[in-house]
């Protein structure tokens, strides 16, 4: 599994020799035994994987699993983080914080280059630390749930994904 320092949701890749069909069946057992854990959501080839409400917080991350069959066995994708709405809140304050830059940028160059006064581009850079703020609270919500994606992922490979080979992208 991958942890560099700019990736956003941690992934992986594995072969297993099982179907679909058995990984989903070994997923239901592993979610049955650990019912005081862990709880998740099984639609034909894509199981969801959570910590339970009691012990879940604000950075608690979910397990994405796609299961795929190939010729040499079923390719199984996981993706971790955060729930949907963190998730989206973050991707567009992104996105908001981006667009401003972009409108302050062309407006300040604008009036510069007509010799006008151009205060507007001191705003630049701190739009660029409210970015930075925002990376470091992910990566600090990363570290908070580093314990929780941990324990979804020992569970899981210590009984669904027992003999797994990685896949290299």
């Amino acid at each position: 599994m991958s942890t560099d320092l700019f990736e956003v949701r941690l992934r992986f890749k594995v072969l297993v020799q099982e179907t679909p069909a058995q990984l989903v069946e070994s997923v239901k057992e592993l979610l049955s035994q650990n019912q005081d854990k862990i709880v998740g959501r099984i639609t034909h080839n894509h199981i969801r994987i959570r910590i339970v409400e009691v012990n879940r917080h604000f950075w608690s991350p979910e397990l994405s699993l796609n299961l795929e069959e190939t010729g040499l066995g079923t390719e199984v994708r996981g993706l971790y983080g955060p729930k949907p709405d963190v998730w989206l809140g973050y991707m567009f304050t992104y996105f908001f914080l981006g667009f401003i830059t972009m409108v302050v940028s062309v407006i300040g160059f604008s009036r510069y280059n007509l010799g006008l006064s151009s205060y507007i581009l001191w705003s630049v850079p701190f739009i660029l630390g409210g970015v930075f703020v925002l990376w470091i609270t992910s990566r600090t919500g990363q570290k908070l749930g580093k314990d929780e994606v941990n324990l979804i992922h020992g569970l899981l490979r210590s009984s669904v994904l027992k003999g797994s080979t990685d896949v290299e992208d």
